[in-house]
């Protein structure tokens, strides 16, 4: 058994089985969500506002207050357990920052090393004024000390001694990076999603070289292969079926999507979308695994889509959410037990 909580462009909401049930913040667009038990049991939400900054509630979300300690960044765009310290939490902003918490999300302290990487100067993002954005953070299993961060657009960052230096990870000519992920139990196989915009300071027009896909190392990130050219923010590998990978690119930015799948790492695909239409009206923005081991597509069009993990050419997808749901979902999470 397990909770949903969704971020929406109309606040925060639980998924229950008979619809959806309001938790307040109506009239902010929350873009992350995370959902925890504290220690005396109590369900904690925290809500990352795309523009406000942080609300916590530490009753399930019958009420809400603003974060103010440490947060300085107005956006949030992810929030997740922190695998090099048990029980802390990090969150991705915009700008392109990481924070810290110790104590379930009432406080947070910057990563300020991230100020430190040449050309931090430099990251922006094409729909927005402020510097870039760490879109999500990844630990690859067996290396406890090591984070990447993709930040759209600044590259692809890591850490190898907890979040305190941080370094470039070469991905070829790519830092439109919407996503890193890896297997779950090989931390050589690294994805990178990636984005066709680039630096400010890279040639663009005739000669310059051709950005935006899929990425795959198979050597913890020294080397790079692009597997997949068009535009793609979402890619994972199922938990319960890490023989396969799932990806959602685009010829488009944010429209003309597809699912597909593969069995030999991204060298072929093909596809895994039935139950929706193909192209789709918009494309996957993020894929989240679920406790019961079902994979869920977050859309660019604020879609919920589900699905049970399947063998290639047999994953069908249904909506998560009422058909009377009419605010688009934007973020989401799962809390167990």
């Amino acid at each position: 058994m397990f909770e949903t909580y969704l971020g929406t462009d109309a606040g925060v909401v639980r998924l229950t089985t008979s619809g959806v049930e309001s938790l307040g913040l109506d009239d902010q667009r929350i873009s992350a969500v995370y959902a925890l038990r504290d220690a005396r049991g109590d369900t904690v939400i925290l809500a990352g506002s795309y523009g406000n900054g942080l609300f916590r509630s530490s009753d399930g979300g019958r009420t809400w207050a603003p974060v103010d300690g440490g947060m300085t960044a107005p956006a949030a765009r992810t929030i997740t357990p922190d695998p090099t310290r048990p029980g802390a939490l990090l969150c991705g902003t915009e700008p392109g920052r990481i924070f810290r918490s110790l104590d379930d999300g009432s406080t947070w302290e910057e990563l300020a090393g991230i100020r430190d990487l040449a050309g931090y100067e430099e990251w922006f993002l094409p729909y927005s004024p402020r510097a870039g954005a760490v879109r999500n953070i990844y630990s690859p299993p067996g290396e406890s000390q090591r984070l990447l961060a993709s930040v759209e657009v600044g590259g692809l960052i890591e850490s190898r001694d907890g979040g305190v230096t941080w370094a470039y990870v070469d991905v070829g000519p790519d830092h439109d990076i919407h996503h890193i992920g890896g297997h779950p139990s090989d931390p050589r196989i690294l994805y990178a999603s990636l984005g066709y915009a680039a630096l400010k300071s890279q040639p663009r027009g005739d000669g310059a070289p051709q950005y935006g896909g899929i990425a795959r190392s198979r050597d913890g990130g020294a080397t790079w292969t692009k597997v997949e050219t068009d535009y793609t923010r979402a890619t994972i590998v199922p938990p319960a079926r890490p023989d396969l990978l799932l990806a959602g690119p685009a010829p488009h930015v944010g429209r003309m999507g597809r699912i597909v799948v593969s069995v030999d790492e991204g060298d072929t695909w093909e596809p895994a979308g039935t139950g929706i239409e193909t192209p789709m009206e918009d494309m996957v923005e993020l894929f989240l695994a679920a406790p019961d081991d079902t994979v869920w597509a977050i859309c660019s069009g604020g879609r919920l889509l589900r699905a049970e993990p399947a063998d290639p050419g047999a994953w069908h997808w249904r909506s998560a959410l009422p058909a009377d749901f009419k605010a688009k979902v934007e973020a989401a999470c799962f809390l167990a037990g």
